[in-house]
């Protein structure tokens, strides 16, 4: 096969089929608004919170790599990188929340408030000003550190200077310490609130798991989609497939394990506002999407990734890859959707042609928008010193 491995091409085929897409989703968007504005509102959250976690994984992982002078990152270092470059776009759609905020979080309305003596208590923190401005301060220091990641990695592209390296440690330093508080701030803004009488302890670690299993499920499903198509060539071998099958097998069960402690927590305290949170996901119809979470996102990777040949077989790993991707969203939306639909009195889950389409929909504007990145740069980060030791890294 002719060997691509340059720049990134959509053909035009496939480009048409991404704007349908995104075209699917807007009417399905729009469809919600005209027939049931909360709905459509759940479901915007949702697909949202997925894709900026998603971009913020992008600079997780690299920021990762950067700081341990590690070189496993390397081979796949620009598709990383090209999923933090949505994080603009992400700020846009997380102050959007400004114009559905009263159909999702409860403290949002004034009279609610006053008639609740532990809304009142929590009204300096959870008030709409205050929320919109820490949307924008999250974001401007995502953006900041992530940019300047890639401001430094592009740079070295061109002039080869090892000093861009030290200087993107420095700025992977002071994108992780940020992200640690601001991302567990911002889970419990986005999606602990929804209940707001609610709490948990260890709610920013599991979204965090959440996040690093989604990212490592994406950057395997790209890798191995455009090594098939001929680009990367020579750079992603059996080895290097292992490596994230490992990191997929390991990871799946980091986050089976925190969700397994945050239900045990609050099952064996017996709280009463704390067990109302998974009170409302065993019952009515919502307890077969709770208990296929579990199986989804944890048990059936891990079954399929529990040999060595499965963790380097591409018929595998895209497999899993796939699921992971859905898995991610469905845990998002048992975040979401229930409090949200519990408010409003409706008791059974709602998944049809707007969740679909919506989902599609951010879906393939998130390519559209990343794969810019891609076309810009070479697939292959030619000067980063690191790189020939993560393509030979177990010879």
């Amino acid at each position: 096969m002719k060997n691509r491995d340059d720049f990134f091409r959509f053909s035009s085929k496939e480009q048409k089929i991404l704007y349908l897409g995104l075209l699917l989703g807007v009417i399905a968007a729009i469809f919600g608004l005209m027939t049931n504005a909360q709905r459509m509102w759940i479901n915007y959250l949702t697909n949202s919170v997925y894709f900026v976690s998603l971009a913020l994984g992008g600079g997780v992982v690299l920021a990762i790599a950067s700081v341990t002078s590690s070189a496993w990152a390397s081979p796949f270092k620009r598709l990383l990188e090209s999923l933090t470059t949505f994080l603009p776009v992400g700020l846009l759609l997380m102050l959007g929340l400004y114009f559905g905020i009263h159909s999702l979080y409860e403290w949002s309305h004034h009279t609610i408030v006053e008639a609740d003596a532990i809304l009142r208590g929590k009204a300096i923190y959870l008030n709409t000003p205050f929320f919109m401005i820490r949307i924008i301060v999250f974001f401007s220091l995502w953006i900041t550190t992530t940019s300047m990641m890639l401001f430094h990695s592009r740079k070295q592209d061109q002039d080869s200077q090892i000093n861009h390296t030290f200087k993107i440690v420095k700025w992977s330093s002071i994108f992780l310490v940020t992200f640690a508080f601001s991302y567990s701030l911002a889970s419990f803004d986005w999606l602990m609130s929804l209940r707001p009488h609610w709490f948990s302890t260890i709610f920013g670690i599991y979204n965090f798991s959440g996040l690093f299993v989604n990212t490592f499920a994406v950057v395997t499903f790209m890798t191995i989609w455009l090594s098939d198509r001929g680009y990367l060539k020579g750079m992603i071998t059996d080895d290097v497939l292992h490596d994230l099958g490992k990191f997929l097998f390991g990871f799946t069960t980091f986050w089976a394990y925190i969700w397994l402690c945050q239900y045990l927590l609050i099952w064996y305290s017996n709280i009463p506002e704390e067990t109302l949170y998974y009170i409302g996901r065993e019952k009515n119809t919502w307890d077969w999407l709770f208990y296929s979470n579990l199986a989804i996102n944890w048990a059936i990777p891990f079954i399929s990734l529990m040999s060595r040949g499965s963790k380097r077989s591409r018929f595998t790993l895209i497999r899993v890859c796939v699921l992971l991707i859905i898995g991610r969203w469905l845990d998002l939306y048992l975040m979401i959707s229930p409090d949200v639909n519990e408010i409003a009195g409706i008791t059974n889950p709602e998944i049809g042609l707007i969740e679909i389409g919506m989902g599609i929909g951010f879906g393939c504007f998130f390519i559209l928008f990343i794969t810019r990145s891609l076309k810009r740069a070479n697939l292959r980060a030619v000067n980063d010193p690191y790189l020939e030791e993560g393509i030979h890294l177990h010879q």
